[in-house]
């Protein structure tokens, strides 16, 4: 390269690396109604080239008004977002819900007030400013206790700045808004002020991967209303924050999301003092004074007759007498589709026949008290919820329950009228949490359990077969489904259109003919499956040689993992098991000529593993294969150890053999 090209190599490459720190570091400016000329022409986030728009900048105040001798809430939003692609203007559709409810009681509410929308362009070299009309702002009722603000800015396009502020002034003094300081678009510039009169004491609680800068100290308050008094001035500022995005294999991914929260822990005001600090002893101990959760718990059995027929049967084993009146109290109240926590009608439930799990939950729980069992709520946030946290206590974290019953002295067993194709212990996978209370009652006291791990989840599955000269593999494989595989396989096979299209589907996931088709215990309360398939494979191939895959059904063709990074930690559904074995007769004539070597390997921890074995003895071609998994949870950190185990995994289950004709 000579020295005039070279000077222009690193002029180009100083030029654009000037450009992208430009991009990847504007500052915006923070002055409403005035965006920059900067603002206006950016075409791109370099640091995120994906991104359809990008915030440049959110504010949120927060402060206290003491308003005909009470105080109320001031939130003051603010915002400005860069439009960078056709996708992007979707983020000029504006949507702001606010409590207001319709329930008989309720007093406390929230209004929306003083909106402000535009949108800047730049045409001709001059900007231009398009104001929102107030006739294009709608309000609307989401639910009992929810309403909505609703409008969207006009003559946005791609390059446009929008912006937009709004107030919500909220009777619910007691309960701070949580802050998010990252969005599903970049942030460059986000920041959260609180000020706190004296008269509350809040616990602060930041979670997140993403920096916040935070500041603490104490100010002189003068509340709208006249009142002055000290306090404290919280303040939380980030920059530069990536956007959320959620990964695959993610219960709930705003657990991870970058955050602030206020928790009460008292008000002291006018010779007036009430402590808002609890402990999960007491959130259980009010759950049990509720009228709709701990009076439910002394429900009365209505289904008084049923169960003393019941009662009067024999049984195998315990396991079955509880599954019996189980199925009785199904038979008579269907599942709605919903979690709830409450219960209350149980009467309503029984006359339309289909109700919550939660109103299902208490009388079911009635019918096995009436039946000799003890039997306690075990109270929790669903796994696709955000998860309870141990340090700071509320009752409005938890959405719903599943019931416990003591099997022995010193034994659990755990099921949710939501259950439909599980089994005891076998519960569907987004109430098997890690951390659960078990309300014991009667000061019983209560204690965090474990129901991530219930019950064993096996899938078992042997092929016995010949492979023809024409290469057409025909066998038999006979499967065995325990736990959640059982679960999945019954659901699957309800929710087919009949038992024709679940073997054509079958069929088609497997690349495969099948002759001869049977389930067992399919339609039964059971915690297993079983299954023996018929069937015909067709193989490639080639003159004097024969390409076949000697696992015939694979546990997996393509790697799961394929994220080239992770932020978020992965999360699996339950712990497996899975153990494959094929034994296939080689055609008269021909001999082994290649084939796949045998394989073990695990994850650091050792807490997954997969062993691949292959042999042939008495022109018998045997595989064994094993893979278990008993860990939910890797850390971004694991997170390229896990996708190198299940690439190994995937290129073994693709691996072929090559028969040679003598």
């Amino acid at each position: 390269m000579t020295n005039y090209h070279t000077l222009l190599f690193l002029l180009l490459l100083c030029l654009s690396t000037s450009v992208g720190a430009q991009q990847s570091t504007i500052e915006p400016s923070l002055k409403y109604g005035k965006p920059t000329e900067e603002e206006l022409l950016l075409q791109s986030y370099l640091p995120d080239t994906t991104a359809a728009a990008v915030v440049l900048y959110r504010n949120r105040d927060v402060f206290y008004e003491f308003i005909d001798n009470d105080f109320r809430l001031n939130y003051s939003y603010e915002g400005k977002i860069k439009i960078l692609k056709p996708e992007g203007t979707a983020y000029a559709d504006i949507s702001i819900p606010y409590f207001q409810s319709t329930k008989p009681g309720s007093n406390n509410k929230e209004t929306v007030v003083q909106i402000d929308a535009s949108a800047y362009n730049m045409v001709d070299g001059k900007v231009e400013r398009i104001r929102m009309k107030k006739e294009f702002i709608f309000r609307e009722r989401l639910n009992d206790s929810y309403m909505q603000v609703k409008f969207t800015i006009p003559g946005v396009k791609v390059g446009s700045v929008i912006e937009y502020k709004y107030k919500i002034l909220s009777d619910n003094y007691s309960e701070i808004k949580r802050w998010n300081a990252q969005e599903e678009i970049p942030v460059l510039y986000t920041s959260y002020s609180v000020a706190i009169p004296e008269y509350f004491s809040f616990s602060v609680d930041t979670k997140g991967v993403e920096p916040v800068k935070s500041n603490e100290q104490k100010t002189n308050i003068n509340m709208l209303g006249g009142v002055q008094c000290s306090g404290q001035s919280l303040s939380f500022v980030g920059r530069n924050v990536d956007a959320f995005r959620g990964d695959s294999y993610v219960w709930c991914p705003s657990n991870y999301i970058t955050h602030v929260d206020l928790e009460l822990n008292s008000i002291n005001f006018a010779n007036f003092f009430k402590s808002y600090t609890q402990t999960w002893d007491n959130i259980d101990e009010l759950l049990l004074k509720y009228d709709n959760f701990g009076e439910q718990l002394k429900l009365r059995n209505p289904l008084k007759e049923d169960t003393e027929l019941l009662k009067l049967l024999t049984y195998k084993s315990v396991d079955d007498k509880i599954c019996a009146l189980y199925g009785m109290v199904k038979g008579k109240i269907a599942w709605n589709g919903k979690y709830e926590l409450y219960g209350g009608n149980s009467k309503k439930a029984l006359k339309e026949g289909t109700a919550d799990n939660a109103e299902i939950n208490f009388i079911l729980m009635s019918v096995l008290r009436d039946a000799g069992f003890k039997c306690f709520p075990v109270v929790m946030s669903r796994r696709n919820q955000e998860a309870l946290p141990y340090s700071h206590p509320s009752i409005q974290k938890l959405n719903t329950f599943v019931v416990a019953i003591a099997t022995t002295d010193s034994t659990m067993a755990y099921i949710d009228a939501s259950v439909s194709d599980g089994y005891l212990n076998v519960l569907p996978p987004v109430l098997c949490v890690d951390r659960a209370r078990i309300i014991y009652g009667n000061n019983g006291g209560s204690n965090w359990v474990d129901l991530s791990n219930l019950g064993k989840n096996k899938l078992q599955s042997s092929v016995i077969g010949e492979i023809t000269p024409d290469g057409v593999i025909k066998g038999t494989r006979s499967t065995k489904y325990d736990g959640q595989y059982a679960a999945t396989l019954k659901r699957k096979y309800r929710e087919a259109v009949d038992s024709t299209e679940f073997v054509k589907q079958l069929a088609d996931r497997e690349n495969v003919e099948i002759n001869n088709f049977k389930l067992e215990q399919v339609d039964a309360f059971s915690p297993e499956v079983r299954e023996v398939v018929g069937f015909e494979k067709k193989t490639p191939t080639a003159g004097d040689y024969i390409y076949l895959n000697p696992l015939v059904f694979l546990h997996t063709e393509k790697n799961p993992m394929v994220q080239s990074e992770r932020k978020l930690p992965v999360e699996f559904d339950h712990t497996e098991q899975i153990i494959l074995s094929v034994n296939l007769m080689l055609p008269e004539g021909y001999q082994l000529e290649e084939k796949p070597q045998p394989l073990t390997v695990m994850t650091e921890d050792g807490e997954s593993s997969c062993k691949y074995n292959i042999t042939v003895k008495d022109r018998r071609l045997i595989v064994q294969y094993r893979f278990n998994s008993n860990r939910l949870v890797y850390l971004p950190n694991e997170y390229q150890g896990l996708q190198a185990f299940w690439e190994t995994i995937a290129g073994k289950n693709n691996e072929t053999i090559v028969l040679k004709k003598i």
